[in-house]
């Protein structure tokens, strides 16, 4: 071969390598989340209640009449321009306005002259670049709305977000607020104070106010500031620049079950055996009445009697209103038994900082609550997390990840109306199910105050057990709980990752790819330890008909009371949740119809000959496909055989949503048994522990653990 030939060749391979780098770019780009830079901009117009929150598309042009009526609820009257006018003036209201007269009219509202108005706002609106003509979307009419919040009107002396939301006179610094009702809040100090149905919360940030969420408005805060109208209702609040407290409240629940799930939060009784002494107290504006020492082996009962709480002693017996708190004479923790109300995995349980009891939202029944550091919270959350012999490094993961999750979770305000930031199950994180041992309580004192932030926030750092292989989108597994739609929002730092060592992974949305790669036992991956990480489950065509119809409608009430409809009969008999005798028929498919970048399945179809129903959400799937016999009326014990070797009997819900199946017919076509293949446990976003494990075994630190799971973060440590 001559060299020119020699040549020819290396040239047409770099050339094909080049094709190869510039499609996986393209193709890594296209798995981004479609994140618009106005995105802020309209949750902040839907907080001011100027953007409706569903049934409204953001990506969509605007119409001139959306526009004009859109404009003047931002501005309420305060314009001099007349509505009715313009309205009336419009020759083709349901066009899409031009950039142009969107930002002329803009002007106008403020007060300039027609002449004038187009170049005042395009100065404020600088980011826009659009030609005259051009049509505007939902999420740029949002860009120029927010500015024109910070913007005065013509002749003021206040921004128009001052003049129009930061209303209300009697301005009052708070104490700390210790519940967030629906109609009030209840502070520390000032007892009850009414709100206005239509209050505005804002957050004040590097001394620029912005809007806020009403769940930001969280229990255990201090220093806020209301604005009350003319009916003593607060009807503005501005929140502190912190917006978690320095501690962290958690509400206990009893009853909880193997899973670590919570069956209720409301005691009927709550009964206390002293290990050590400790004094029962009440509050009032921060001064301290003790009602009680409760000595070395005494069991004290509480219970609720007419919305005052009964404390009963031996011969001793006191109503007390209001709230009433458990403190330990003892510096770092109250003492007890295990909680006669609560069982725990652990025999002795500690509970360090304070205990609460108050009276709950349900009539007769009592809420239990713990307040402590949140440095101590951790102390009692990632023991129950990870195995201690996986060492210090991993429990550094974990509890960066607990950490900030906790404090995401405050400003989502779950809890508030139970006087709570958090519970202790698995609907936050487990706590307090295991004893605290030295290695954590190393890791957490050694990683104080850091946490995971992505763009300035800290981030929601949701965690699972074990991976199959591949994480999943958020945007996939959970959908978007402001407008009820699936799949949800992409959030940035929660996307879809490879977690197998060294070998590229084929398209996991296509069934055969996906099929091939769960009943693969040899791929190593971070996860590769963990007994779940390839699973398999056999069930008859009848254990299945069986399970679906014991569950189909028990989703189907759970899709009835959340306001969702992720439970749809596409033909046949509707899903009737009040129908005992409900029944698919026999059971002719299942048919996967979406899956996500990591495999996880979305969206399945059962056909059955009494109707075709989807089921979507992962948490919906395998509640559905319950491998257990008392589900699937099987006489013996159905199992789960998991990677390791051992057989799980009667697990409870199907260990993952990352799954397929091999529909095995007999000579009729009808089913005989359907073969599952699968991996990981949990939902599959963002963290896996025992990815974690992999990880730490092959030299990784606890920041390029948290870096790999979560994208485009930044540790920090902000205490």
């Amino acid at each position: 071969m001559s060299r020119q030939s020699n040549n020819w060749t290396k040239l047409i391979i770099i050339f094909i390598c080049l094709i190869f780098i510039f499609t996986a770019i393209g193709m890594a780009d296209a798995r981004k989340p479609n994140l618009h830079p106005f995105k802020d901009e309209v949750e902040s117009l839907v907080l001011l209640k100027v953007l409706p929150a569903k049934s409204w598309n953001p990506a969509k042009p605007v119409t001139y009449k959306d526009y004009l009526q859109l404009i003047e609820k931002l501005f309420n009257g305060r314009s001099k321009i007349s509505l009715v006018n313009l309205t009336e003036k419009l020759t083709f209201p349901d066009e899409p306005i031009t950039y142009y007269d969107a930002l002329t009219i803009a002007g106008m509202f403020l007060g300039y002259d027609k002449e004038s108005s187009y170049a005042k706002v395009k100065e404020i609106t600088e980011e826009l670049k659009k030609s005259d003509s051009a049509q505007i979307t939902g999420y740029e009419m949002a860009y120029i709305f927010y500015r024109l919040l910070y913007t005065n009107r013509v002749g003021q002396n206040k921004t128009l977000l001052e003049e129009r939301y930061l209303v209300g006179s009697n301005e009052m610094v708070t104490s700390r607020v210790l519940q967030v009702k629906a109609n009030e809040v209840i502070l520390e100090d000032e007892g009850a104070i009414p709100l206005a149905p239509d209050l505005q919360v804002f957050h004040r940030k590097n001394n620029q106010i912005k809007p806020a969420s009403f769940s930001n408005m969280a229990v255990g805060l201090s220093g806020l500031k209301f604005l009350f109208n003319e009916k003593g209702q607060v009807q503005t609040v501005i929140l502190p620049e912190k917006l978690f407290p320095e501690k962290i409240r958690v509400l206990l629940s009893h009853e909880l079950n193997n899973l670590g799930s919570s069956k209720s939060y409301d005691f009927k009784e709550i009964r206390i055996k002293a290990n050590q002494p400790f004094k029962i107290i009440t509050r009032k504006k921060g001064q301290e009445r003790i009602i009680l020492v409760a000595e070395t082996g005494e069991t004290i009962t509480f219970t609720n009697q007419n919305g005052g709480i009964k404390i009963v002693t031996g011969n001793f017996s006191e109503i007390v209103k209001g709230r009433v708190y458990l403190k330990s004479y003892f510096k770092h923790n109250i003492h007890f038994d295990p909680l006669l109300s609560t069982p725990r995995h652990t025999n002795v349980v500690l509970y360090a900082g304070t205990l609460e009891i108050i009276p709950s939202n349900k009539a007769g029944y009592l809420y239990l609550i713990n307040e402590l550091p949140l440095e101590d919270y951790l102390k009692k959350v990632v023991p129950g997390q990870i195995p201690s012999r996986w060492g210090k490094e991993a429990f550094k993961v974990q509890a960066i990840a607990a950490r900030s999750y906790a404090i995401a979770q405050v400003s989502r305000g779950k809890f508030n109306d139970k006087s709570a930031n958090l519970d202790d199950s698995t609907a936050s994180q487990l706590y307090n199910n295991f004893q605290e041992n030295q290695i954590v309580n190393e890791a957490v004192d050694e990683t104080r105050g850091i946490v995971a932030m992505h763009n300035g926030h800290v981030i929601d750092a949701v965690y699972f057990s074990t991976s199959a292989g591949y994480t999943a989108n958020n945007e996939e597994v959970w959908h978007n709980s402001r407008t009820g739609s699936f799949p949800g929002e992409p959030i940035p730092y929660l996307r879809a990752k490879s977690q197998i060592i060294d070998v590229s992974v084929a398209d996991l949305t296509n069934e055969k790819n996906a099929l091939s790669f769960f009943k693969d036992q040899s791929l190593k991956s971070f996860d590769f330890a963990s007994p779940y990480y390839r699973w398999k489950l056999e069930l008859t065509r009848k254990e299945l008909e069986n399970t679906i119809n014991k569950n189909l409608p028990l989703r189907e009430r759970a899709d009835q009371l959340l306001g969702t409809d992720f439970i749809k009969t596409i033909t046949g008999k509707p899903v009737n949740p009040s129908d005992l005798q409900f029944s698919i028929g026999k059971l002719k498919d299942i048919r996967v119809i979406q899956r996500g970048e990591g495999g996880n399945v979305m969206v399945l179809d059962i056909v059955g000959t009494n109707g075709t129903y989807r089921v979507m959400k992962e948490y919906n799937i395998r509640f559905l496909i319950r491998p257990r016999k008392d589900m699937t009326g099987s006489s013996k014990d159905v199992i789960l055989y998991c990677h390791d070797g051992s057989k799980i009997k009667n697990y409870s819900i199907l260990p993952s949503a990352f799954f397929a199946f091999e529909i095995i017919r007999n000579g009729q076509n009808d089913i005989e048994k359907i073969i599952f293949y699968g991996g990981g446990n949990g939902h599959g976003v963002g963290m896996s522990q025992w990815g974690i494990k992999g990880m730490v075994d092959r030299g990784y630190t606890y920041e390029e653990i948290l870096k790999h799971y979560y994208t485009d973060i930044v540790l920090k440590k902000i205490y």
